[in-house]
C-alpha cells in the first residue's frame, strides 16, 4: 500500500492493539479514500473480544495493528481511548459503518461482495440491504462451509471472486477466524486482488449474522 494512502489517525493502545481514534465520518471518508485511490486495505471493526483474544495472539495482534483501520467497535474501547486523551474518539458500530458505506459507495459504483454466516445468512443480508438501498450494486455472495476451506472450495471461491470483480469484500467469519482470513489468504489473494485495483477487504463480525439481517428488515 502506498505510504500517503495510509491515514495518518492517532492511535488508542488498547493492550496493544492500536485502535483508531476516530468517529464514523472520518471512517467513512478514510474507507473512501482508500478505495478512490486504487490501493488495498483492509479495516477491522474490532471491540473487547479481538483485543482479548490479540493478548494471546501475537499474530492476531499484529493483524489488526496491520489495518489500513482498526476502529473502535464497543464503547469500552471508547472510553480507554478518552481516557487517554482522544476526546473525538467515537464508537463505529460495525452495521452502521457497513449500511453507510453502501449508501456512500453509490455514487461511485462500487460493487460489493458478502462472505461468511450461517447457511443462508449472507444472501438474507443482502436481501435486506437491497431492500433498505435498492441501487446497490452486490456482486455476490458466498456462505463458506465450517471448518478451512479444500481445495475445491478455495477454487470456486477464487472463480467466483474472479467473474465478480468487487470493489468492496465483506467479511464475517467471527474473531479470530474472519481477521486471519483477511489478512493472510496465501493462496487465494494473489490469484485475484492482483487483477481488482481497487479492492478493499472489510472485516466485521456482526455483518452477516441472522439477528442483523433481522434487523434491518424490521427498520
Amino acid at each position: 500500500m502506498p505510504k500517503n494512502v495510509a491515514p495518518s489517525l492517532p492511535r488508542a493502545n488498547l493492550l496493544g492493539v492500536g485502535v483508531h481514534a476516530i468517529d464514523m465520518q472520518r471512517a467513512v471518508e478514510q474507507s473512501e479514500r482508500l478505495l478512490a485511490s486504487g490501493s488495498k486495505g483492509y479495516v477491522c471493526v474490532t471491540g473487547v473480544h479481538g483485543v482479548m483474544e490479540s493478548r494471546a495472539d501475537a499474530k492476531l495482534r499484529a493483524i489488526l495493528n496491520g489495518a489500513f483501520l482498526c476502529v473502535p467497535d464497543g464503547m469500552p474501547t471508547v472510553w480507554v481511548g478518552r481516557l487517554q486523551g482522544h476526546r473525538s474518539m467515537r464508537r463505529v458500530y460495525g452495521p452502521d459503518y457497513m449500511m453507510a458505506m453502501c449508501r456512500r459507495s453509490l455514487s461511485q459504483g462500487y460493487r460489493h461482495f458478502f462472505y461468511g454466516g450461517a447457511p443462508g445468512v449472507a444472501e438474507r443480508l443482502v436481501d435486506n440491504l437491497q431492500a433498505q438501498i435498492p441501487e446497490l450494486r452486490v456482486a455476490g455472495a458466498y456462505t463458506p462451509p465450517f471448518g478451512p476451506l479444500d481445495a475445491r472450495q478455495e477454487s470456486e471461491l477464487v472463480a467466483m471472486v474472479g467473474k465478480a470483480q468487487p470493489d468492496i469484500f465483506w467479511v464475517g467469519l467471527s474473531t479470530p477466524k474472519q481477521e486471519r482470513f483477511m489478512a493472510e489468504p496465501r493462496r487465494l489473494a494473489p490469484r485475484y486482488i492482483r487483477n481488482n485495483p481497487r479492492f478493499l477487504w472489510e472485516i466485521c463480525g456482526q455483518l452477516v449474522r441472522a439477528k442483523y439481517a433481522q434487523h434491518l428488515s424490521e427498520r
